[in-house]
């Protein structure tokens, strides 16, 4: 079984990608931001540590004061504009998603059932993901697609979407560390292509 990263920018179709590799290839896909998301919920792992870190003033406004959850736009709004805050909460959350991620690995090893294992992640490379990969895919897009991305399916803004790009890293690193790279500019007969190429299929 080959363990692949998958790694890019914000609004460059990680997710998309990702899903398509699950549906039309068999493969099986992790999605960190949603393991993460898991260990933030009220009783798991990451939760008192992110209020020990950031306050209370990010939870939900509920009436229900004993299972309040994190709300993740009010963490979002933290931590993109101050990077200090981002790599605090990183650190809280990426050691607990590894962590499962190896476990998710070993038992899929075991199965034997799976060729190819995904893990996609915007901080795979920041966050030393690539030690349990064999390798690394770079999902990239133009910015001007990516801007449009983000505006129709988050609607941020265009000063929030230069904030979040100015904290990631350059495109030239992410060539630089990857092994393969997959344009996602276009429509999803292209992206299929692309996957079987970088598959040999």
């Amino acid at each position: 079984m080959k363990i692949i990263g998958l790694t890019g920018s914000v609004g460059s179709g990680k997710t998309t990608v990702a899903h398509i590799l699950e549906k039309e290839f068999g493969a099986k896909v992790l999605i960190a931001d949603e393991i993460g998301h898991f260990f933030m919920q009220p009783n798991r792992e990451g939760y008192q540590k992110i209020l020990m870190e950031f306050g209370e003033d990010i939870l939900e406004d509920t009436k229900d004061r004993e299972n309040r959850k994190i709300d993740r736009k009010k963490l979002a709004e933290k931590v993109f504009k101050d990077i200090s805050q981002l790599e605090a909460l990183n650190h809280i959350i990426h050691p607990l998603v590894k962590e499962y991620l190896a476990n998710i690995i070993a038992e899929e090893r075991k199965k034997g059932e799976c060729s190819y294992l995904f893990i996609e992640s915007a901080l795979l490379i920041e966050a030393g993901y690539e030690k349990i990969c064999d390798e690394l895919w770079y999902i990239t897009a133009k910015e001007e697609i990516r801007r449009k991305r983000l505006k129709a399916s988050r609607n941020y803004s265009d000063e929030k979407i230069t904030s979040i790009l100015k904290n990631q890293l350059s495109d030239e690193i992410f060539r630089k560390k990857c092994k393969k790279v997959l344009e996602n500019n276009g429509d999803i007969a292209e992206i299929l292509q692309q996957i079987k190429f970088l598959l040999e299929i």
